[in-house]
């Protein structure tokens, strides 16, 4: 577990959209904090702030929110940026009990010295993060697997070779307690492979039919000269939808 990180939040009164322009305005940020059989808290943090105590605990680690004179132990659950800017815009927490255990994405780090690397190979990560279920004293920053055995092409990592901390566990691998298939199968799945650079390049690079630019592969792939712009405004972070869905 990281060290402690404290962050000081005040009781949100207004939910409409102009006390929310009020508040970013003056630098703070609109947020909710959930906890089971109990209505969701509204609040506010202030930006730089909540900046620092995501970079110092992301979404894996307890850090003690203190709401007025309220103290709480909390994860950040969801967290959302303007767009194009290192802003936040938007943060749900959930509420913890030190004594009940939580699930939380963890990233997944390759750790030491990797042999491939040094031999000219790529090494591909195709598994980034995994969730993980724990008491909030137990929650890792990360779950760790060695490099060394990465040195030839098609050499693996698997989900299997993470040597989880004492008091972790792997929520898939709960949810399929009592099928031995499905538990093979998810420790199985690769977290990284090692690769020809050659191939790499070959699989990332975008065939282009002859005489055609990138911009008119870029154009049909988007549908040729349909606009898309009123939907995608609706469903990335900001849009009409999630400010409904979070009562602004």
């Amino acid at each position: 577990m990281s060290q402690d990180v404290q962050l000081q939040a005040e009781i949100r009164d207004g939910l409409g959209k102009k006390a929310v322009t009020a508040l970013r305005a003056a630098g703070n940020v609109p947020a909710v904090v959930q906890e089971h059989g109990k209505d969701s808290m509204h609040i506010l943090v202030n930006g730089p702030a909540i900046l620092k105590a995501y970079a110092g605990a992301g979404k894996s680690q307890a850090i003690d929110l203190t709401v007025g004179n309220t103290k709480k132990l909390a994860l950040i659950k969801e967290i959302e940026f303007m767009p194009l800017k290192s802003e936040v815009q938007h943060v749900v927490f959930q509420a913890l009990k030190a004594d009940e255990a939580v699930d939380a994405e963890v990233p997944v780090h390759i750790t030491g010295d990797i042999p491939a690397e040094n031999n000219r190979l790529v090494l591909l990560h195709t598994l980034e993060t995994l969730m993980i279920r724990a008491l909030p004293k137990d929650l890792p920053e990360a779950l760790e697997v060695s490099g060394e055995s990465l040195v030839e092409i098609d050499d693996r990592l698997t989900v299997g070779d993470i040597k989880l901390p004492t008091g972790v566990e792997l929520v898939e691998i709960l949810a399929n307690a009592e099928d031995e298939e499905k538990k093979e199968e998810f420790l199985s799945q690769p977290i990284a492979l090692v690769k020809d650079q050659t191939v790499v390049e070959s699989d990332e690079g975008t065939e282009l039919a002859e005489g055609e630019s990138e911009a008119d592969a870029v154009q049909a792939e988007n549908g040729g000269d349909t606009d898309q712009s009123g939907q995608a405004s609706e469903e990335k972070p900001g849009g009409k939808k999630e400010k409904e869905a979070h009562g602004e």
